[in-house]
């Protein structure tokens, strides 16, 4: 983080995400944390170590590479992990199950809504956490790589509206369909307000993808090996992207 001080950025998000966490922990419900082996889940999958009833939940295709590095990460943090297969069949129920949350979902956005869907009804717990948030507050997408800072802030910006106003209640709505509840914690208000005092430059992938997060993931205590994990979109590391008819 050329030019500021990491320390001051450090304490910025420790200060906002405490009490998230604090919150998480107090809620006596079990809950199940969507889990793919990325920074993301990796660090939520840390910081709830203490949690009573947490359980890991991995979804995908066989052979997926969501399967393989959830089970890798799980077993790099000494947690247990449920995997589970799905086919093409699952996905086709799925879509026509919640055609109508999908109707004005298209590309990437109808992909991850469909994984978000599969993932969430097999979740043997009807609290459900994941991770949503961090790649529109960090610049994780691919297409912040080659954008000056000012480009970057205003996409990352739209990118955080569209998620915050159309797919995530999308999201909540499709899970509440199967009697779950879908919990963002890096979606929570007060962590979104401390993210964006953050000057872009901070936050900018270079050279590494989300680079602020994972390194402050660091800073809370995530293995390197982990907080450093190449990681693609679920859609894509679950295949369903594949299920679904794309390449």
């Amino acid at each position: 983080m050329d030019g500021f001080r990491v320390a001051d950025v450090f304490r910025t998000l420790d200060d906002a995400f405490d009490p998230v966490r604090a919150r998480l922990l107090r809620d006596p419900a079990p809950a199940t944390l969507l889990f793919s082996g990325g920074v993301d889940s990796s660090l939520l999958a840390h910081e709830l170590r203490s949690m009573p009833g947490l359980e890991l939940l991995v979804v995908g295709r066989s052979g997926s590479p969501d399967i393989a590095q959830a089970t890798s990460g799980a077993a790099a943090l000494g947690r247990s992990l449920r995997a589970l297969e799905i086919t093409a069949t699952d996905v086709a129920a799925a879509t026509s199950e919640y055609s109508a949350d999908l109707a004005d979902a298209q590309g990437p956005a109808r992909d991850v809504a469909v994984a978000f869907a599969l993932a969430t009804q097999r979740a043997p717990s009807s609290r459900v956490l994941t991770a949503q948030g961090v790649d529109e507050l960090f610049l994780g997408y691919h297409h912040f790589r080659a954008l000056p800072p000012a480009t970057a802030e205003a996409r990352a910006l739209r990118d955080l509206e569209e998620l915050r106003t159309r797919e995530w209640p999308r999201a909540v709505r499709i899970a509440r369909r199967s009697n779950h509840e879908l919990e963002a914690p890096f979606l929570d208000p007060g962590w979104i307000r401390a993210v964006l005092t953050i000057p872009i430059e901070a936050r900018l992938p270079h050279p590494e993808a989300k680079r602020l997060f994972r390194a402050w993931a660091e800073h809370r205590g995530l293995p390197a090996e982990i907080a450093h994990r190449p990681k693609r979109a679920m859609q894509y590391g679950s295949r369903v992207h594949q299920l679904l008819g794309g390449s």
